[in-house]
């Protein structure tokens, strides 16, 4: 015999509801709250739509404009945590890189085009070197794990098929650059009239005004 109160007391409280309001119109309260909450999730979405763009590839809504220029490294990554956004991982950002590239041309160029002025943001991923080899911290420093085999020296390398890091593992003859993963060091990409470059080894405490952030809402 099933002795469990907290089951009776379930039952009990469903089958009231069935004889004091029937079958059908409770199926109608149903059908209603299910409608709300979709007219709800419809309505974050269009409004997340305006300032970010969604990657399909990483299910996450990326911003369509870079904010919190001038911020250093840690400063940029509390400023995010005000709004409940975060900062791209690398992987992520060169996802972001990819789509933007055939959908929205013109941030990708904002990004990406070899031209003046100086353009350049920040990524999640602190490199600390430790008594097993250099590691990378991601979350704001709060997740850690040993390099998986890259390039480790400077050079035209494909940055958009890297290892699941984000970090390349061939060179090319041409096109992005690559500064590899030193010690205390944090990620960012840039580009200006020289070049675009992926780069490992920008201080933490480095901050212009050109240099910012594209937010990515919290998963």
């Amino acid at each position: 015999m099933d002795n469990n109160p907290e089951k009776e007391i379930r039952c009990a409280f469903y089958e009231n509801l069935i004889r004091d309001k029937g079958l059908v119109e409770l199926a109608k309260e149903f059908e209603e709250e299910e409608r709300k909450d979709k007219e709800i999730k419809q309505q974050q979405e269009q409004g997340l739509e305006k300032d970010f763009i969604y990657v399909p590839s990483i299910n996450l809504y990326v911003a369509k404009q870079k904010t919190h220029l001038g911020l250093n490294w840690n400063d940029t990554h509390k400023a995010l945590a005000d709004e409940d956004s975060r900062m791209l991982l690398i992987p992520e950002f060169l996802e972001f890189l990819k789509y933007s590239k055939t959908s929205f041309p013109d941030i990708y160029k904002e990004i990406a085009e070899v031209r003046t002025p100086w353009r350049s943001e920040w990524l999640d991923a602190y490199f600390k070197k430790e008594k097993d080899g250099l590691h990378i911290l991601t979350g704001n420093k709060t997740k850690a794990e040993k390099i998986e085999s890259c390039l480790m020296e400077n050079s035209y390398a494909d940055i958009l098929n890297p290892n699941k890091q984000g970090l390349p593992i061939q060179k090319t003859n041409s096109g992005f650059y690559y500064w590899y993963p030193m010690d205390k060091c944090v990620a960012g990409f840039y580009a200006n009239s020289v070049g675009a470059d992926l780069y490992c080894y920008g201080l933490p405490s480095n901050q212009d005004s050109w240099l910012g952030v594209r937010a990515v809402k919290k998963d």
